[in-house]
């Protein structure tokens, strides 16, 4: 049976209206795009579900995991039995879908200039969180938050140490980060620094950052951290609630930090539209990263980095390096973006030979390439195209659920 209840009714449908007869066995070829750019993850999970359910001769050509595209642009091919394919066009598109995400982490790092850390797997359904890091990873993020994402990477791009390599990208390490959250705090009779000895203590390994704002006293808080911890203190976390002006802070701008900003920014517009947006008011803002920023190094914590998270979209992150925040890592869950990704059977193989054939329009959208740089067939031993996908692991069947982890320290941001 090639039917599937996660297909949409019609491909199930027309599976029955084609079965016991030619066309169930009739070659088409799909080409596959979005309609919005984005950074191509999921290549793996296209072939492991073709592998799975398709009898064959089926074949995938594809551009690599990590390959930028453009809108409208033919990422990916599939040939093979039309009653065969007709029913997973629906997964097929879904696997895909995290491309948006993994563009949008992308820009971010790229935007950032410093490690950003995938923090997404809250605000998204417990099945989605190793495909979320995998788009991470793909993207550029230095890591991620939970043991399935890093376990996911690992276990498709790692290459051993820590180091995880996609595609034809450099070798670079992918950790698992994870400092001190409320919840601690507040069973510790709500002591941000009692809590952060006790984690300390309890996790040696792990370099100590400590979260400043659960008191509503950050700059109390961060001073009580370097008394407290010293050369052990290696960050502090920035998470001011939105709906509340850090300790010291200012509601609205302050003229003097204004000043200073402007007249070292190399894009003085963008620099004053950032500070309009993020100089000043509730939540982590631009003044209370420089304010934190020149309170470590007025004690003597120069080398302590500061953490920022809350709110932390592209918008955000191009607005406080506008204004030259001196931050050191970025924590963020607001990056998923999913594209709409299409297919469409855009040619029919009929007497020996490949018919174009689509839906009216379709032909003058899209231009299907001949080759792709990755090949995979499935189901015809037999034949051989002299490629062979880049790095195969990437391709291989993820159908186990990973294992329990073994304890592994947590990370923090890595100096810049």
């Amino acid at each position: 049976m090639f039917t599937s209840d996660l297909a949409d009714e019609y491909f199930n449908r027309s599976w029955a209206t084609v079965r016991g007869t030619d066309r169930e066995h009739r070659l088409v070829r799909y080409a596959l795009f979005s309609r919005t750019p984005g950074l191509l993850t999921g290549v793996g999970d296209v072939a492991g579900l073709l592998k799975r359910r398709c009898i064959g001769p089926v074949t995938l050509r594809s551009q690599p995991e990590g390959r930028a595209y453009a809108a409208g642009e033919v990422v990916m091919t599939i040939e093979g039995p039309f009653g065969q394919l007709v029913c997973l066009e629906t997964e097929i598109l879904g696997r895909l879908s995290l491309s948006g995400a993994a563009g949008m982490m992308a820009d971010i790092v790229a935007a950032a200039g410093i490690p950003v850390i995938d923090m997404a797997a809250r605000h998204y359904p417990p099945e989605l969180v190793p495909a979320l890091a995998v788009a991470a990873a793909v993207g550029g993020a230095a890591g991620t938050s939970t043991r399935a994402g890093h376990a996911e990477v690992h276990a498709r791009f790692g290459v051993g140490s820590d180091q995880i390599r996609v595609g034809e990208g450099p070798v670079r390490p992918f950790q698992l980060y994870g400092s001190i959250p409320h919840a601690l705090n507040a069973v510790f009779e709500g002591s941000s620094i009692e809590s952060a000895a006790a984690y300390h203590q309890r996790c040696p390994k792990v370099p100590l950052t400590v979260l400043i704002d659960f008191e509503g006293r950050e700059r109390d808080t961060v001073a009580e951290a370097v008394r407290r911890f010293g050369s052990s203190l290696y960050a502090v976390r920035l998470d001011t609630s939105a709906n509340r002006v850090h300790q010291g802070g200012h509601e609205k701008t302050e003229r003097a930090l204004e000043m200073r900003i402007l007249s070292q920014a190399s894009d003085r517009a963008a620099a004053a539209s950032a500070l309009d947006r993020y100089g000043f008011g509730p939540g982590v803002t631009i003044e209370e990263v420089y304010a934190i920023r020149g309170l470590l190094d007025s004690l003597g914590a120069r080398s302590t980095k500061i953490l920022v998270s809350s709110g932390f979209d592209l918008d955000k992150v191009r607005a406080f390096v506008a204004c030259r925040a001196p931050m050191d890592a970025i924590g963020t869950g607001s990056w998923v973006r999913f594209s709409m990704f299409t297919a469409d059977i855009v040619a029919v193989f009929e007497n020996g030979h490949w018919v174009p054939r689509c839906k009216a329009g379709r032909a003058e959208e899209l231009r299907v390439p001949e080759s792709l740089p990755l090949e995979w067939r499935i189901g015809d031993e037999s034949a051989s195209t002299g490629r062979e996908p880049v790095s195969g692991s990437q391709f291989a069947e993820q159908t186990a659920e990973p294992g329990p982890g073994t304890e592994t320290p947590a990370a923090e941001p890595p100096p810049s």
